[in-house]
């Protein structure tokens, strides 16, 4: 039986655009040292959390690493203040909203993502972004996936029903907890299975 689905809710980093720090780093030119350091210490690091978050300002976390790795104090703000180097939109991201637009899908973003990037993003890095209904991000709403409300604030934001909404995201967690919530849910392997999970599931399948 095939199902009612009205909305396409998508994670944003790794699913319409590659968050690429690793290489932004390298083309600054950081050595290998200062990239590992950064990684395991600061992009995923409960930091990069933090950033995400919104609790804290985002001043205060980016002082917080440079008080942690000093040594790296001038990669760390330059890291930062080029963060939207990082944001790369896949080819396909545009075409894909657009198309789901086209078949009468409303589209909304659940994302956790810093404010700051979020705003210079929508500016010049998200060419999918006129195709987009609504989001809801972590850092303005101060809660981050998986904890089930920033996934309710979608919701009640929007008026969506749950068993209406197909979602999708590269990281299992967040997955898993869209499902509890009653939404239609998948892990993000790539753009062709994600269109195949998609039409699958509305011509139930």
């Amino acid at each position: 039986m095939s199902k009612i689905i009205k909305n396409a809710v998508f994670d944003i980093g790794m699913v319409l655009i590659d968050f690429a720090w690793r290489a932004t780093m390298v083309e600054s030119g950081f050595d290998e040292k200062c990239i590992k350091t950064l990684d395991e210490g600061f992009v995923n690091d409960e930091l990069w959390d933090e950033l995400d978050l919104g609790v804290m300002e985002e001043k205060d976390v980016i002082e917080e690493a440079v008080r942690r790795f000093g040594e790296y104090e001038k990669e760390i703000r330059f890291f930062y203040d080029n963060l939207i180097k990082t944001v790369r939109p896949y080819p396909y991201s545009e075409t894909w909203l657009k198309n789901l637009k086209e078949r009468g899908f409303n589209v909304y973003l659940l994302t956790n993502y810093p404010d700051s990037l979020f705003k210079k993003s929508v500016e010049s890095a998200f060419p999918f972004y006129p195709y987009v209904d609504g989001e809801v991000v972590s850092s303005r709403v101060k809660i981050r996936k998986p904890n089930e409300g920033i996934y309710k604030a979608l919701f009640e934001k929007y008026n969506l029903k749950p068993e209406e909404c197909v979602f999708f995201d590269d990281r299992i967690i967040n997955v898993e907890a869209a499902k509890k919530l009653g939404m239609n849910a998948f892990v993000f392997e790539g753009y062709e299975k994600a269109v195949s999970d998609l039409d699958k599931l509305v011509n139930g399948q």
